[in-house]
């Protein structure tokens, strides 16, 4: 077994216990929050000089709530600005204009302040060169110390700043302070309806091969355990989470990887038999109508719906984290009058040789960059609060509110959340991304969170490790540099959507290999040139 994350979890709870003397259980919830946080963050005359001059910082983000008042909203946004001294101007994008957008606004050199960018390594190295992004100040990891760790454990800052000499922008880690696997994997998982696989007689394991949730899949539509009827929905999946389960539990690179193979040549994972054995499994689960006849018509969360909403799906896919868990909790509960406990079980999904398949993930989701045009006191002022923001004083804070008004310590010093069964977020709407997500994302502290369920918190860790230990050095392969940073025209022409791709190729009449085969034909012209541009640069062993 891998190592585990137990004793390092017990660490971080007392290292957050540490960070403030026990608050009084009898406080009452009209203090003042300002006087409940002087734990937090000092406000000294030396720091309300260096703050004197108030700024006003633009950002552009996507989950930003366009009905939230980020200045003035509610008492968390408020701390933020009167110990910084600064008014928001924030953009709200969408899912759909983000990259547009922001594309347009760096090309033009009109981009706010600072935005929220989903890295694209060939359009970073166009906008490296032509100056289009701020490039950071050689001493800056001096500077802000705690922004300086979390950077090095993106894993992408370090290695692009290598490549191009300087520090051009900051991926946010999705694990700092608490990671729980040596390599980062996916955590989306598998939710299965307990009570039904032991009706018809399933084992209940911590993981399955496509073949074996075929096999529940029809046991459940044959013998109706819910007595749903018609309506029952084996598998519910929007081609996505489709994705997911049949293709990239199979095909390591399904996703448009390009990897070595054994004799150190490049080669495509669509391309590879990995991936038409996924395709072959999709395509079954679909014809024998243990996927719905119209997943493909599936929008945002549809698919889980079924599972937690309607009660007509024996199976489906979403994140894997505490706070999921605890989302699938209360809608079972309110909309099937269910406990989770009873009829919830958490699972994952292998390959059909026995192994976890996923390329390591990077410990990253999404960056910050800032325009070149920006002042140098906005500049500051930012990287001031995402330096408090990526310490351990600040990801309780952050994560969970005021100390004595929104949690507490317990006779054992251990961290005890008043908001019953809300999380800070929802009490202060605020939070939610621009503290919330100012630099190293939540995923870590849902790990150790107080306020979701130990059996939760403790459960995403086991499935964390499980994945981890049921794969190897090929099908969880390590990081490929050279690869992840290699850009040329040939690379910058490829643009695929495969979840549309592969939905496609499973609903395409005929037979699927030769459908397969043909659509691997028709983009070998886009291909065959990137693969000969690896081969030469970095081919071998």
């Amino acid at each position: 077994m891998k190592k585990r994350l137990m004793a390092l979890m017990l660490v971080i709870v007392l290292t957050l216990s540490a960070c403030g003397s026990p608050g009084n259980s009898d406080e009452k919830e009209s203090t003042k929050a300002q006087e409940t946080q002087n734990s937090v963050a000092d406000n000294t005359e030396e720091k309300e000089e260096k703050y004197a001059e108030h700024v006003t910082i633009s950002l552009a983000s996507v989950q930003v709530n366009e009905s939230t008042d980020y200045n003035n909203g509610d008492d968390f946004t408020k701390w933020w600005r009167e110990t910084y001294n600064f008014d928001w101007d924030i953009t709200g994008l969408s899912w759909d204009v983000w990259a547009e957008r922001l594309r347009v606004w760096i090309n033009s050199g009109d981009m706010p302040d600072v935005a929220t960018w989903d890295y694209n390594h060939g359009e970073a190295m166009n906008y490296i060169e032509q100056g289009l992004l701020y490039r950071l100040p050689d001493d800056w990891k001096e500077r802000w110390p705690n922004v300086a760790a979390a950077y090095e454990d993106s894993q992408l800052g370090p290695a692009l700043e290598e490549m191009v000499g300087g520090t051009y922008l900051l991926p946010k880690p999705i694990f700092s302070t608490v990671k729980p696997t040596e390599k980062v994997v996916p955590h989306v998982t598998c939710y299965m309806r307990k009570d039904w696989a032991e009706a018809v007689g399933f084992e209940i394991k911590d993981y399955y091969t496509v073949t074996e949730l075929l096999e529940y899949a029809r046991l459940i539509k044959e013998q109706d355990p819910g007595n749903v009827g018609d309506a029952l929905v084996p598998i519910a999946a929007r081609p996505e989470m489709a994705l997911n389960i049949f293709v990239k539990s199979n095909s390591t690179h399904a996703a448009g990887g390009f990897y070595k193979d054994a004799d150190g040549n490049y080669q495509w994972g669509p391309a590879s038999e990995d991936t038409l054995t996924g395709l072959q499994l999709y395509k079954q689960a679909y014809e024998e109508g243990l996927i719905s006849p119209e997943f493909y018509a599936y929008t945002g969360s549809d698919d889980n719906a079924e599972f937690y909403v309607t009660g007509v799906a024996g199976l489906t896919m979403f994140q894997g984290m505490a706070g999921a868990m605890t989302t699938c909790e209360k809608q079972i509960r309110d909309n099937l009058s269910l406990e989770y406990d009873d009829v919830v079980h958490t699972c994952f999904v292998i390959g059909e040789d026995g192994k976890y398949h996923s390329p390591e993930q990077i410990n990253y989701w999404t960056a910050v960059i800032f325009s070149p045009n920006i002042s140098q006191e906005v500049f500051e002022r930012y990287m001031d609060m995402m330096d408090f923001a990526a310490s351990e004083e600040a990801n309780i804070f952050i994560r969970m509110g005021f100390e004595g008004v929104d949690w507490k310590y317990d006779e054992n010093g251990e961290v005890v959340s008043l908001l019953g069964d809300q999380v800070a977020s929802q009490k202060y709407p605020s939070v939610y991304p621009c503290y919330d997500a100012m630099y190293i994302l939540a995923d870590e502290f849902q790990l150790i969170n107080p306020s979701y369920r130990k059996e939760f918190r403790d459960r995403v860790v086991e499935l964390y490790q499980g994945k981890y230990e049921m794969g190897d050095e090929e099908s969880i392969p390590s990081i490929d540099w050279d690869v992840q940073l290699y850009s040329s025209d040939a690379v910058n022409k490829l643009s695929y959507d495969w979840i549309t791709e592969y939905a496609e190729l499973v609903l395409e009449e005929g037979d699927l290999e030769t459908n397969w085969k043909n659509w691997i034909g028709e983009q070998e012209y886009l291909i065959q040139p990137v693969i000969d541009e690896l081969n030469a640069e970095f081919g071998g062993k």
